[in-house]
């Protein structure tokens, strides 16, 4: 019964998710959109350069990776850093000090209850457009490499989180962090691999990149789906990306902490 609550919040994050319909079913849409860009945008670079391989992908694993790397951008994203910087600003924050609710296990429990049902949908869009490109013989590939992204998911998924509940923190000393969080997301976008393969970047900075957090949430679950990895570097991998959910949650916990004690209701 004590964790209950926690149910409660986890089922309150799907129905959240499905409130606004419409508009559920217009970014489900939307995000298909610049996937079929960047599929058209392969093809006509593959048939252009008369290459077998470019930047190390063959034209199926490049198919592969745009695919996927669009669907697990979408699976991780999260946006709740817009709200807690609200509750900061606003006052929302101090029902929670005063209550037996986890701030941390709150936010964790919403977002995770808004994948259910949108990660459903995404890896159902996703199947079917992959299953077309396979039947059109575009691309192939085992289920072992199934098996690899999905075991290396979760790690992302989690990574993601506690990377954004951190930076979610610099609205404790910055008011409005809006324009902030928008700035580093878009960084974040782009060295977690989601637009564009991270060796297109060349080697320095593909190595720079795998040094961060960032890679392992898009980049290096989508390489062990196309092949560019072996077991046991995916396995690394997922190795890698608990360690830094382990490092990142500490962190957020600091700031957190320090933050908290400079936090002032005066609205809500």
């Amino acid at each position: 019964m004590r964790n209950n609550k926690y149910v409660k919040v986890l089922q309150l994050g799907m129905q959240n998710e499905m409130e606004y319909r419409a508009n559920y079913w217009l970014q489900m849409a939307g995000f298909m959109l610049p996937i079929m860009t960047q599929i058209f945008l392969w093809l006509a670079v593959f048939g252009s350069s008369g290459q077998a391989r470019v930047l190390g992908y063959s034209l199926p694993e490049m198919l592969v990776y745009v695919v996927m790397a669009g669907v697990t951008g979408k699976l991780i994203a999260t946006g709740f850093e817009y709200e807690i910087a609200t509750d900061i600003k606003e006052g929302g924050l101090a029902k929670f000090m005063v209550q037996p609710v986890h701030y941390f296990a709150y936010r964790f429990c919403r977002f995770i209850g808004g994948k259910v049902i949108q990660s459903a949908v995404v890896l159902l869009a996703a199947a079917i457009l992959l299953l077309c490109l396979s039947l059109e013989g575009q691309i192939s590939f085992g289920l072992s490499y199934i098996l690899l992204y999905i075991l290396a998911l979760p790690g992302a998924l989690v990574l993601n989180f506690v990377v954004y509940y951190a930076l979610s923190g610099i609205a404790f000393w910055v008011t409005e962090s809006a324009g902030l969080f928008y700035t580093l997301s878009l960084v974040i976008y782009v060295a977690s691999g989601t637009v564009f393969p991270l060796t297109i970047f060349g080697d320095v900075l593909a190595r720079l990149f795998s040094l961060l957090p960032f890679s392992y949430t898009v980049f290096f679950p989508v390489n062990a789906l196309t092949g560019k990895l072996t077991v046991l570097e995916a396995a690394k991998g997922i190795g890698v990306q608990w360690l830094w959910i382990v490092v990142l949650a500490a962190l957020s916990r600091w700031v957190w902490q320090a933050g908290v004690k400079r936090f002032v209701s005066v609205g809500g």
